[in-house]
């Protein structure tokens, strides 16, 4: 069999595996409806896997086939996020449909032990967001984190990237996480100036900045309200929402407004690389225990 076609019977067999863990297989650029989803590049075969619980993929290359397995999501993993947990033989010429239903049915057992078993580290990987009694009582600070998480749960559409933010880096970065994905619903809700979304989502950014970490108050007013910058009206909008960070962001605004350089830093923020012992990674010797 062709390997597309032989990759097609094998996405067949693990189809129902993956729904029931919660993953759907990854569409490539270009492939029209009703064709298989691989991707070919340099002579390399790839299948992919996606859900809340990471992503997994099948790479065929120079007769052989591999099942990898990372904690990230497909668009968030990089090459390194995944662990080898399976390899076999791909002499496609000689697989028959059984050979196929064999090899989907093994990898269906492995992803099956590392994802089922990972569910619940995965999950308490997340760390805890300082809690409002915490913050008036003066024990904590509202840090960087939490506003993630409000915002994540105001916004469902962003809360797997929220996740997989804190599962690529080992820790929150609020720069990546708002300027790649929070910013452009913030900014819906503030074109949309609905007097009741303004309120909850400004009652939201004034309660962390009036007890928020420096850092915290920085993200607010520089990587989330100066995005407004460049759009007098929207920022206008914002004006009788905003408490004691007013001033702040009126100054910023201005800054930016006549800065390209600070402009570009804000749009461009440093790519951070996760911290490699943090990173919840699948070891081969993991699927044992």
């Amino acid at each position: 069999m062709e390997i597309i076609e032989a990759l097609g019977q094998i996405i067949k067999n693990m189809t129902a595996t993956a729904d029931n863990l919660g993953f759907s297989v990854v569409v490539p650029s270009g492939i029209e409806k009703g064709e298989i989803p691989v991707s070919v590049a340099n002579g390399k075969y790839t299948v992919a896997f996606t859900g809340d619980k990471g992503s997994f993929k099948i790479d065929v290359v120079d007769g052989k086939v591999y099942l990898k397995c990372a904690a990230s999501q497909y668009k968030d993993a990089v090459e390194e996020d995944y662990a080898q947990s399976s390899t076999s033989l791909f002499e496609n010429d000689d697989l028959s449909e059984k050979d196929l239903r064999s090899m989907a049915n093994e990898f269906n057992e492995t992803i099956e032990k590392v994802y089922s078993k990972n569910q619940k580290k995965q999950q308490s990987k997340l760390p805890n967001p300082v809690s409002k009694t915490a913050a008036k009582n003066g024990s904590a600070y509202f840090d960087s984190n939490t506003l993630g998480s409000r915002i994540a749960h105001m916004y469902p559409e962003v809360k797997d990237a929220y996740k997989a933010n804190i599962e690529r880096y080992g820790e929150f970065l609020p720069e990546d996480f708002f300027v790649n994905h929070g910013n452009k619903f913030i900014e819906a809700t503030i074109r949309q100036n609905d007097p009741t979304k303004m309120r909850k989502l400004f009652n939201c950014l004034n309660e962390i900045y009036n007890d928020g970490t420096n850092e915290v108050q920085g993200v607010i007013v520089v990587t989330i309200l100066g995005s407004l910058a460049q759009e007098e009206e929207l920022l206008a909008n914002c004006i009788d929402y905003m408490e004691d960070m007013a001033l702040s962001v009126v100054e910023v605004s201005k800054q930016l407004k006549h800065s390209k350089s600070l402009r570009a830093k804000l749009e461009n923020p440093p790519k951070y690389k996760p911290k490699k012992q943090k990173r919840q990674r699948f070891m081969p010797g993991q699927l044992g225990q």
